[in-house]
């Protein structure tokens, strides 16, 4: 029974981590550290067996140096070769400690020998609070690193203090003032190359784990030109401060840009935190713009990507780091991405007025001198142009009887401000062409005699010919569905008529849309996923101390 719900805990516990990841547990503020770390020992192996050394709280960065709660070492290994460690539980805090103390154990390799392949067994983790494991390993549980990544549960059970004489053997597992030690042993494969080494971390925590893999890329291409691209996390939170005063180069999260045929660099490391974070990217925190955006209704962050070339393939990976790059972090599915060819479209992103505007648009043809030097100059033209589109609907909203009693308003589930939100949307979508350098269904040419309208033709006057991603359809129905019918908006119901002005959202498997989605996405609510979690490791929690 006790093994079955030490099983259900982890589960439990592992279903809330994942939650926890995107939607952690703490003000949007407090997501960019954590906190709280305790003693533990480092032991290194000799011919005479392991000796225990003990080392200040203020270092952690190697083996040598020893390491504490929540704060993993770093060391290396030869073929062959067994390393100890061993970790003091606190009695008095962590995890489970109504019923067990708990340690979650994990690890990532940050490099290893280049014979190593796929298949070939890894690194092997032994854990046990026998201390006869560190002459018989076989003792202990044993994990394996896969994919440069392992994880582990030590379950420690909590039993009445014992009555019996100190002179009596304690038994394996039982906490009592004999007993309170998880030991750890890194056994290294064999190799034909002698001198084969692995650079490993190993982290270890009663709280959370220090190291995490999310098979969820968590984050997607928003859009990309031909020299750039702006990626996006998913929703971080429903932040309800000012978000705008928040700065991005304090977030745990960045960005680490691969070429596409390095694709395979991380063969058999591809879950480490530590082997991407440390390969040779050419984008990462130091050379992109960083920046929060709520244009979709929560807070996310977004990076801008330049100096990119065209027509080429990218892998990106989305990196969080726990309380800076001493304590450990996670590491979510690759995200893969291409840039256009040709000068036709440029990106734009973050206006003003038509705040929700992030694609690539037709680049300003006649640019001048000042142009040039203004970074800004063609989201600047296009924003100013609808912004002024929209002042004469802004007049016809301010007559309609928007702060009155129910019996009057026009609708009991929309006020004026979702109106004027949609019109907006609707406005910069149809004014604002997406831009794009191939051909795709539903797509439009448009050259110089069929340009969307005169401001693109006029104004902008594109250098190239390009194809325009069509608006959604569903950006015109929010209107309808939004805003008084006196203004008798409509929208084409039949799809040949649809295909004149609009597009459907369909799945095409790439990068590039079907349609072009102006508006506020529907996000889910992080603090109700974040409530079912806490639930859920509460229950179990209870559940444990029942039985």
């Amino acid at each position: 029974m006790k093994r079955f719900v030490t099983i259900l805990f982890l589960l439990c516990f592992t279903l809330a981590n994942e939650v926890f990841q995107v939607f952690n547990n703490k003000e949007f503020e407090n997501e960019l550290g954590f906190g709280g770390h305790q003693d533990l020992l480092h032991l290194n192996h000799t011919q005479k067996g392991p000796q225990v050394k003990h080392y200040s709280s203020d270092k952690r960065k190697t083996s040598s140096e020893g390491l504490q709660e929540f704060t993993p070492i770093i060391d290396t290994i030869v073929q062959s070769e067994v390393k100890y460690y061993s970790f003091n539980v606190n009695t008095s805090t962590g995890l489970g400690e109504y019923y067990e103390f708990l340690i979650f154990l994990t690890g990532n390799i940050c490099t290893q020998p280049d014979n190593v392949d796929v298949d070939d067994t890894s690194l092997a983790v032994y854990y046990s609070f026998n201390s006869t494991m560190f002459q018989n390993n076989e003792v202990g549980q044993m994990e394996l690193f896969e994919d440069g990544y392992f994880q582990a549960l030590a379950d420690l059970p909590i039993y009445p203090t014992s009555t019996t004489s100190s002179a009596s053997t304690p038994t394996p597992g039982v906490v009592d003032d004999n007993q309170q030690v998880l030991y750890i042993a890194v056994r290294a494969p064999q190799n034909t190359n002698v001198t084969a080494t692995w650079t490993y971390q190993i982290g270890v925590s009663q709280n959370d784990l220090v190291f995490q893999w999310d098979s969820r890329s968590f984050g997607f291409i928003v859009d990309a030109d031909d020299n750039s691209a702006l990626l996006i996390t998913e929703n971080l939170t429903e932040y309800g401060g000012d978000w705008g005063s928040l700065n991005a180069s304090n977030s745990k999260y960045s960005l680490y840009v691969y070429p596409y045929e390095d694709k395979d660099i991380f063969k058999g490391l591809s879950k480490s935190w530590c082997a991407i974070r440390s390969g040779q990217a050419m984008m990462g925190p130091w050379n992109t713009d960083s920046s929060f955006t709520t244009r979709n209704g929560g807070i996310q962050q977004q990076f801008y990507v330049p100096n990119l070339n065209e027509s080429t393939q990218y892998i990106a990976y989305v990196v969080a780091d726990f309380s800076g790059t001493d304590f450990g972090g996670a590491i979510y599915q690759q995200i893969e991405f291409e840039t256009m060819s040709g000068s036709a479209c440029e990106l734009i992103y973050d206006l003003e007025f038509c705040n929700r505007v992030a694609y690539s648009v037709p680049a300003l043809g006649n640019r001048t001198q000042e142009d040039d030097e203004e970074k800004n100059s063609t989201k600047q033209i296009y924003d100013n142009f609808v912004k002024n589109l929209y002042q004469n609907f802004s007049k016809a909203l301010q007559q309609v009887a928007c702060d009155t009693v129910p019996e009057a308003i026009y609708s009991n589930v929309r006020s004026c401000d979702d109106c004027a939100d949609s019109y907006r949307d609707w406005l910069c979508a149809v004014s604002i062409p997406r831009c794009v350098a191939k051909n795709a269904t539903g797509y439009q040419l448009r050259n110089d005699t069929s340009q969307r309208n005169d401001f693109i033709k006029d104004i902008i006057q594109p250098v190239e010919d390009y194809y325009e991603i069509l608006p959604c359809v569903n950006v015109c129905h929010a209107i309808v569905r939004d805003c008084p019918s006196d203004f008798a908006f409509q929208c084409p119901t039949r799809n040949e008529s649809i295909a004149f002005s609009y597009y459907w959202a369909e799945d095409t498997g790439t990068q590039w849309p079907s349609c072009n989605y102006v508006g506020k996405m529907f996000i889910k609510s992080s603090w109700g996923l974040k409530l079912a979690a806490n639930w859920a490791l509460l229950g179990v929690v209870i559940l444990m101390q029942i039985i």
